[in-house]
């Protein structure tokens, strides 16, 4: 991975099919390595902006880059973790749901099942292998969620307050499961709860439309 990539988000906006506009001119950029916070209450756009840079939402205007890729050609650099991980479930088995982002890629499938096997090693999967998702825990299941995205090996990952549903134990171990994740990898997290906010580089508070830098001081004194 290339130490010295940068995802840059500039001037982005997203508009209604009304006409009405969510937000704009939004300028971000997190660098390999760093983790940036973007706070903002409901409804403040945290979750839309995410699916722009991850490419799953068109924008009105403004670009997403890293390095000389734009477009579609970001889709294999950017993974995106939702707070509901049930929306990203479809296969059957917890296995079958690692391999099945290598799946598409194309991976053979001797290197596909040896990433699955390390996969499963690393982030202590290896009981829940052949469970469904639907009965896992809301923990249990945002742990693969994020090693299923982690297999694809991306520049940068996205976290759509992947946290703020799970009990204190369950957070412990989905922390513990991101702190695995690699010094090389740059972090956006999207977060409501001032209390659940993680250790970033920077934050960027999300409000009517705009998007600041603050500090944490900022965000706790006015929450």
């Amino acid at each position: 991975m290339d130490s010295y990539k940068t995802l840059l988000v500039r001037n982005l906006a997203y508009s209604f099919k009304d006409g009405g506009t969510l937000f704009s001119n939004i300028s971000l950029e997190i660098k390999a390595g760093e983790t940036v916070v973007v706070f903002g209450g409901n409804g403040s756009g945290k979750s839309t902006l995410l699916r722009c840079i991850a490419g799953l939402l068109p924008f009105a205007e403004g670009e997403v880059t890293i390095g000389e890729k734009s477009g579609d050609t970001l889709r294999s650099d950017i993974g995106l973790v939702m707070q509901n991980p049930e929306h990203q479930m479809i296969a059957p088995t917890v296995e079958e749901e690692i391999a099945l982002g290598l799946e598409f890629r194309g991976m053979e499938r001797n290197e596909m099942l040896q990433r699955v096997e390390q996969v499963l090693n690393k982030y202590s999967l290896q009981e829940l292998r052949e469970r469904a998702p639907d009965t896992l825990s809301g923990g249990q299941m945002q742990r693969v969620a994020l090693a299923a995205i982690a297999a694809l090996e991306p520049e940068f990952l996205l976290f759509d307050e992947p946290d703020s549903l799970l009990d204190a134990p369950s957070r412990r171990d989905f922390l513990n499961a991101v702190s695995l994740l690699g010094q090389e990898l740059g972090m956006l997290w999207a977060c409501a709860d001032a209390n659940r906010l993680p250790r970033a580089d920077r934050h960027y508070r999300l409000a009517k439309g705009e998007a600041r830098e603050v500090t944490v001081e900022q965000i706790l004194q006015a929450d």
